[in-house]
């Protein structure tokens, strides 16, 4: 009869086993990593462009949120997303007061959204910080209300909303010294 050395049979186990269960760990800890960046991609760029969120960035990586953040697993996020979206399609209003008012309770659905994902990274930040640290030279809300003037005063004029005034002058050249000259003989 033969007996059965249960050293041995550990010892082929493992030896059999050790790399199979080592590259199956590697690739469970690739998709772990490859998740966890996914969900910081999106709330550095939230972040790196909370002072401007028009910017094509920003947009994108609020479109985003579902796919890093699924619903199963973050209801709370995918919860605050859908708020601070809801309030993004409402209509501002018409007047400085409603627009004000509008502004305001985006502001909070944003902070609240990014505290929460925040909390969910285990990243510390607060609603104060989410919401007085982002710098936007003044320079930058300059240019972009000029460039919205003009594009709006462009359609009016290509949608003959508006025209062009146009004042004509005489040019007169100057006059040389020479014929300056020729003049007072």
């Amino acid at each position: 009869m033969c007996q059965i050395d249960w050293s041995s049979i550990a010892i082929i186990l493992a030896t059999c086993g050790g790399p199979v269960l080592a590259v199956w760990a590697s690739d469970i800890r690739a998709e772990h990593k490859r998740i966890r960046d996914r969900k910081e991609s999106v709330f550095h760029t939230l972040m790196a462009t909370r002072g401007a969120r028009m910017q094509t960035e920003h947009v994108s990586a609020l479109n985003r949120i579902e796919l890093a953040f699924p619903q199963s697993s973050h209801p709370k996020i995918v919860d605050a997303w859908g708020q601070y979206l809801r309030q993004l399609e409402t209509d501002q209003g018409k007047t400085e007061e409603s627009l004000n008012r509008w502004s305001a309770t985006a502001d909070n659905l944003f902070q609240e959204l990014m505290q929460t994902m925040a909390n969910d990274l285990k990243i510390p930040f607060s609603k104060t910080s989410i919401k007085h640290n982002a710098y936007y030279p003044k320079g930058y809300v300059f240019t972009e209300t000029q460039q919205n003037e003009l594009r709006t005063l462009l359609l009016e004029v290509l949608k003959n909303e508006r025209s062009i005034n146009m004042n004509a002058t005489v040019y007169t050249p100057p006059q040389s010294s020479e014929s300056k000259d020729k003049s007072e003989v």
